[in-house]
């Protein structure tokens, strides 16, 4: 009765994105994860099982990490996960051709599904949560289209890409704005939005491919006169990447069990990733480690303090990582230093090398370099 379709932006500057590598939604997260691996959990917890995916550029990478989508259940011959991204249908066609823009091809797609709601979704937000709930809320409410959001103190960092709504005592959403600058909570949207799919063609009318940025702050701002949108609230953790900055502030809030209690329900609703065949981390007679996390596949030898450490890194003896993000296959030499560090996949920092960087400002280092 359900369709999900992700709707995402491109971020040039995000962290792992380096020279547009990848599409923010295939960034990592907490190690092992990446955060496409939140919403198509949350969809298939919720037993959405037909996925539609709007890409934007630099898509190889999200499309090599599900697949299938076998990871998630939705290797399958009714419903599963079908992919829309950007192509000229035929190199004769210009650009201003309609047929371009993989909205409107997604939007081909949904007419002809057998689906009646459509629940639209930011592939690049991650939180955990079961939508039906939600789907239930908005199918007694009577309501046009129902916007989830959660109440959240912002960082000077997330105001540029953050959408707040303004509502009403009965909960109706009258505005869509960007953050103000303050230190109280506001009431910030998830993008995540239940609607028929009716709506969403009549919101979309026009547009040859639209961000997420543009869905909430123009066309549904825009439409909040005719249509009754409603607010849903979400209560747990979630977190907002759109930089370097964000990158690491929300995946070092991962060190704290209890974020890592809130967002992980092992439980209820797992979430899900594409498995690699690596073998347990092995730990050095010398290394030392101290609140971090930390995948398979990796070689400790040295020491990692407040650190979060993806599949397959070595870090040899006498080598120092505090307060770092070390994504894939990055390998640090004996007796360098790494502190407040993002490396990409495939990073190589060499013997006696040091790098420092801030906790409000990571030094960032791209994918396959060598220092």
């Amino acid at each position: 009765m359900y369709i999900g379709l992700s709707l995402s932006d491109p971020h040039p500057d995000t962290a792992s994105d380096g020279n547009k590598i990848r599409t923010l939604s295939a960034t990592r997260f907490a190690g092992r994860y990446r955060l496409v691996d939140f919403m198509l959990s949350n969809m298939v917890n919720s037993k959405i099982n037909t996925i539609g995916m709007i890409l934007n550029s630099h898509f190889q990478s999200l499309i090599s990490h599900i697949g299938m989508g076998k990871e998630w259940d939705l290797a399958r011959k009714t419903g599963g996960v079908t992919f829309f991204p950007p192509y000229l249908a035929d190199e004769r066609q210009s650009v201003n051709s309609e047929n371009d823009g993989p909205l409107q091809r997604a939007v081909e797609y949904i007419m002809g599904a057998s689906e009646e709601y459509i629940v639209l979704v930011d592939s690049s937000i991650v939180y955990n949560m079961d939508y039906r709930t939600a789907i239930e809320a908005h199918r007694k409410s009577g309501a046009d289209v129902t916007a989830i959001y959660t109440k959240k103190r912002i960082t000077p960092n997330m105001r540029e890409n953050a959408v707040i709504f303004d509502i009403t005592e009965d909960g109706r959403v009258f505005g869509v704005n960007r953050a103000p600058y303050s230190s109280d909570k506001l009431n910030i949207s998830l993008g995540a939005y239940i609607m028929r799919k009716g709506y969403f063609i009549q919101l979309t009318s026009g547009e040859k491919n639209c961000g997420m940025l543009r869905f909430s702050r123009v066309l549904l701002s825009q439409a909040l006169s005719r249509l009754n949108v409603l607010a849903y609230e979400y209560e747990g953790y979630c977190a907002l990447i759109s930089s370097v900055e964000t990158f690491y502030q929300c995946n070092m809030e991962m060190l704290d069990i209890r974020n890592r209690n809130a967002l992980f329900d092992y439980e209820k609703r797992r979430i899900f990733t594409s498995l690699r065949d690596s073998l347990p981390t092995k730990y050095g007679i010398n290394a030392q480690v101290n609140n971090a996390m930390i995948a398979d596949g990796c070689q400790i030898e040295g020491t990692v303090i407040n650190s979060i450490i993806c599949r397959n890194v070595r870090i040899k003896e006498g080598a120092v990582v505090k307060n770092s993000i070390l994504q894939d296959d990055t390998i640090i030499e004996k007796t360098a230093m790494l502190d407040s560090v993002v490396t990409d996949r495939g990073v190589i920092i060499s013997e006696h090398r040091s790098l420092m960087g801030d906790v409000s400002y990571p030094v960032y280092v791209d994918r396959y370099r060598i220092i």
